[in-house]
């Protein structure tokens, strides 16, 4: 007998939160606003609501949180190495396990080669400095 154990509401949760950080913080240097904007209607990332039985085991939360960090990780390096096959493989590997669980994500390693968008100060996806009117 194997007994294995349910994803978590604070793991589907945490999946959320990496979902929103990259629509908010990383997608934004590479995409210009109606971009993300179209990226949201076509449901890009979005994960069943958290109702839905989507995921089976804890290890199929950890193995979402995992590849999503280590894209956050590879797409926060503001433009990814042309040439480098490691970084590559890791991008598509990620990618592929998220596409396995169903996650949407249609990007290709070329997309984020380079900065589309260095100027973030007026992108309605980018997170507030402070919180305070100024």
């Amino acid at each position: 007998m194997k007994v294995v154990f349910a994803a978590s509401l604070e793991q589907k949760k945490m999946i959320n939160d990496l979902i929103d950080h990259l629509y908010h913080s990383v997608f934004p240097l590479y995409f210009e606003a109606g971009e993300i904007k179209e990226f949201i209607r076509w449901e890009v990332l979005k994960a069943p609501d958290e109702k839905e039985e989507w995921l089976e085991t804890a290890d199929d939360a950890f193995r979402i949180i995992a590849a999503l960090q280590v894209l956050i990780s590879l797409l926060e390096l503001k433009s990814l190495p042309g040439e480098n096959k490691d970084y590559e493989n890791l991008f598509y590997k990620n990618k592929w396990i998220l596409e396995k669980y169903h996650i949407s994500f249609p990007f290709t390693y070329r997309q984020f080669s380079s900065l589309h968008n260095s100027d973030l100060a007026l992108s309605m996806f980018t997170s507030a400095a402070n919180e305070f009117l100024i």
